[in-house]
């Protein structure tokens, strides 16, 4: 094993050959699964489990890599919800879950950043219906492992803000639009905002160098992942050029550039540094 990727190993591999009895599931619960950036191998090892023993399965399919629904075992009944409206999507949860299945809603990326889970909760605690959340990877730390850079970087960044531009969902809470965010100079993570990526581009530049180091990270873990670093005053341009307008993320902010000084080095292992486990080392 010591040769391979880790994109090339298997479940196997990795010695939980028996993980479907390993992962503890009640079947009085409807499971919200958090699928990752795609890429089957970065679920959980608890997702992976709860999926194969899945018997229904309520997916976006505008969302979710196909290859995931392959983990389903034969005769899981499978429910595309990427047209439906929000009621319709509660009366499928309930049919489903009454039915005596045991039932996943997969969300794409992690349930608690930018997905419907907070309403689907709510319909959940009205029936009196339990559930159980499973975390998952989130597109800016994947995007940023896939890069090799880091959100955060000592004396440079310690902060990262997740959030999206003012789209068709309606304004933005006050102070928590990109322009106002931009003003505090940190890690900025935005999602769901290549549709309008001209104003997103202008509030980051009222604070911004247009030299600022950015990501665009599209399809990440997918065969069709691309990351193209560029600076901020190139980024409308990248992104029309390449006809981005969903599944995309853009990093911004100088931690990219992961230049390495003295003054940036962490300063837990320095050995000049005493904490709880360790002394500092006499010169």
């Amino acid at each position: 094993m010591m040769n391979k990727k880790w994109t090339d190993i298997s479940i196997t591999d990795i010695g939980i050959n028996n993980i479907n009895n390993d992962v503890n599931i009640n079947r009085s619960k409807l499971y919200f699964v958090s699928a990752g950036p795609g890429d089957p191998k970065l679920l959980t090892v608890i997702a992976y489990g709860i999926l194969k023993k899945s018997e229904a399965v309520l997916y976006a399919g505008s969302l979710i890599n196909k290859k995931m629904l392959k983990l389903l075992q034969k005769g899981c009944v499978l429910c595309d919800i990427s047209r439906l409206c929000f009621e319709e999507i509660s009366q499928k949860m309930a049919e489903m879950f009454y039915s005596g299945r045991l039932t996943i809603v997969l969300h794409s990326g992690d349930s608690s950043i930018y997905s419907s889970i907070n309403e689907q909760m709510a319909f959940l605690n009205e029936k009196g219906i339990d559930y159980e959340i499973v975390p998952g990877v989130t597109a800016a730390f994947a995007a940023s492992a896939f890069n090799k850079s880091t959100l955060t970087l000592p004396g440079v960044s310690q902060s990262v803000i997740f959030c999206r531009g003012e789209g068709k969902t309606g304004k933005m809470p006050e102070g928590q639009d990109i322009k106002s965010l931009a003003s505090h100079h940190a890690t900025m993570a935005i999602y769901l905002s290549f549709g309008l990526i001209d104003s997103v581009v202008a509030d980051l530049m009222a604070s911004y160098p247009e030299n600022t180091p950015c990501l665009i990270a599209k399809d990440i873990s997918l065969d069709s992942q691309f990351l193209i670093e560029c600076e901020l005053k190139d980024v409308a341009a990248v992104s029309s050029s390449r006809s981005i307008k969903n599944k995309a993320i853009l990093i911004v902010g100088e931690a990219l550039k992961g230049k390495y000084h003295k003054e940036n080095r962490s300063k837990l292992y320095d050995k000049d540094f005493s904490h709880t486990f360790r002394q500092r080392q006499k010169s």
